[in-house]
């Protein structure tokens, strides 16, 4: 079936699925801010992207590129490409144009990304169904904003939606354009298994150092070593028992990667990123002024930390990595990192309140109310 998608942002993963929607048959409209009109300009005059690498290839026909987003707000489907650094001002963008019939596909949510725009929405009185993904679809490497490279394709992508009770008809929908995602229970679920702020913070904080004084830097094949890995595991461990806690199921972190088709089966999380094919030829980062700090610590990494002490698991080791790259960022993460208030669950006393505002949203409020 032919939609009409209108893909948001300008980074490798935007223009990427951008071109594989197109080639698998949909029409495409590619909004960007008008900020980035200059810097999209051979795109926009184009409207072709060449798309190579191990998924589907050739020359992607964008129907429209636009930095009107009234124009780009046309199509039922919207699927947000961005950081989660970017949600915020996402949302406030889309507030004044969003309605009730559009459906929201975060590719990726990150961690909290659905019920982080849902809550931002709600304050102006606007609800919508927000699904998001556990991860974006595909590593990419772009070399202009007409060439891109898909260098794996992932095997594995959680997926859900905000509220749960549209989780079939959002699966419905985007399994047409991603067969392989696996439906969990809701978006909690699915920020949880976020792989970035296990693999991330950690190694660049104990690398510091290294990654500062300017010499070339792999950030998986030589920033973690076996002792870094046990950092990332052990964070893992209390992501882990969040999990349980929150009565989703269980993944270890090297075999999510191996089943997602980024890492061998390996015995160890050390072995699973050393033999990665993925990992292993990536250069970086070479500055702590990296997303790999800057956005996974304060919208990731704290979030399972407030996570964690709602409902009674000790996350020293995802503290500690907090509190050093706070030092190291000169910025209170605890306090401008996204929190249980951002989401809209503060105020969720027992995990059977949580579950139900997962399932119903906001909507129940105003059923009560009713």
């Amino acid at each position: 079936m032919k939609r009409k998608i209108t893909i948001i942002g300008t980074g490798n993963g935007a223009i990427a699925v951008a071109a594989h929607m197109s080639l698998i048959g949909h029409e495409v409209t590619l909004y960007a801010n008008e900020r980035y009109k200059e810097r999209m300009k051979e795109l926009h005059d184009k409207k072709e992207i060449e798309l190579d690498g191990v998924s589907v290839k050739g020359t992607a026909k964008i129907h429209k590129i636009t930095h009107d987003i009234k124009e780009a707000m046309q199509n039922e489907i919207i699927m947000p490409v961005i950081p989660a650094y970017g949600q915020k001002k996402l949302a406030l963008e889309l507030k004044d144009y969003i309605t009730k019939n559009h459906k929201l596909i975060l590719a990726p949510g990150s961690t909290g990304g659905a019920l982080y725009m849902a809550k931002i929405f709600n304050d102006y009185n606007k609800r919508v169904k927000i699904a998001e993904m556990h991860t974006l679809p595909y590593a990419v490497r772009m070399s202009s904003f007409t060439k891109a490279y898909i260098y794996l394709e992932c095997d594995l992508i959680y997926f859900s939606a905000f509220p749960s009770k549209y989780n079939e008809e959002m699966y419905e929908i985007t399994k047409d354009f991603y067969p392989n995602i696996t439906l969990v229970d809701d978006v909690l679920e699915c920020s949880l298994n976020n792989g970035n702020p296990i693999s991330h913070p950690a190694p660049m904080v104990l690398n510091a150092g290294k990654i500062e004084y300017g010499f070339k830097h792999y950030h998986y094949k030589e920033g973690i070593t076996p002792s870094v890995a046990r950092v990332n595991q052990k964070i893992d461990l209390e992501r882990q028992e969040i999990c349980k806690e929150l009565g989703y199921k269980v993944i270890d972190v090297k075999d999510r990667l191996y089943k997602m088709g980024y890492a061998p089966k390996r015995d160890s999380l050390y072995e699973a990123y050393r033999d990665s094919e993925a990992f292993s030829p990536l250069e970086g980062p070479y500055s702590l002024e990296n997303r790999y700090l800057t956005e996974d610590t304060p919208c990731s990494l704290v979030l399972l930390s407030y996570l964690g002490k709602l409902v009674g698991v000790d996350t020293k080791a995802m503290d500690s990595i907090i509190n050093i790259a706070s030092i190291l960022m000169d910025e209170d993460y605890f306090q401008t990192g996204r929190n249980l208030f951002d989401l809209g669950i503060e105020d969720k006393n027992s995990l059977e309140e949580l579950k139900e505002f997962l399932f119903n949203g906001y909507e129940e409020v105003l059923e009560k109310i009713s």
